[in-house]
């Protein structure tokens, strides 16, 4: 919510200077025009982003994350749970100050999530940068990165021990 709040300010602030340069509001009379277009351009893409940060303030609150026995569903990323027998393994990576949840998955479920076009170069974006799978950001949940990977690898267990735990069914004796 503070995070939010401090993207809403910045853009704000961003939108309103470029505002400022784009109709000259301060009447310097040395702007080039393609100082003028870029202002142009900022106002809308800044104002865009402040617009989208002030609805996802105002928003109505649902839970987004879900983590169960049978496993995790972010729907920020997909609309289908993540089994946890499909997790190949659970790690942390490391953005700036941020902890991000990483799962690496099954290559064929994964294939399953990389549908769109966009999530395919965002997937390719963070494969460039070193977090190889799928990101569960704490960003905008009540939780932190630390306890989201806590919860993550006790329920991942959990859920494998579970799924081997069970006996293997005996072959009948062939007379």
């Amino acid at each position: 919510m503070l995070r939010l709040l401090k993207m809403l300010a910045v853009g704000l602030l961003v939108t309103l200077v470029c505002a400022a340069i784009a109709f000259n509001w301060l009447h310097v009379k040395t702007l080039s025009e393609f100082q003028i277009a870029g202002s142009f351009l900022g106002v809308v893409v800044f104002g865009f982003v402040t617009c989208r940060t002030l609805w996802r303030l105002v928003s109505t609150r649902q839970p987004v994350l879900f983590i169960t026995r049978v496993g995790i569903r972010d729907t920020r990323i997909a609309d289908d749970t993540i089994s946890w027998r499909s997790v190949r393994d659970i790690s942390a990576w490391h953005y700036r100050r941020h902890m991000i949840v990483v799962l690496k998955l099954d290559p064929l479920v994964a294939d399953r999530f990389d549908v769109g076009l966009l999530k395919r170069i965002v997937s390719m974006m963070n494969k460039a940068v070193g977090a190889e799978g799928m990101l569960v950001n704490p960003g905008g949940l009540t939780m932190d990165g630390e306890t989201l990977l806590e919860t993550c690898q006790q329920y991942w267990k959990a859920g494998r021990l579970a799924y081997t735990a069970q006996p293997a069914a005996e072959p009948e004796a062939v007379h």
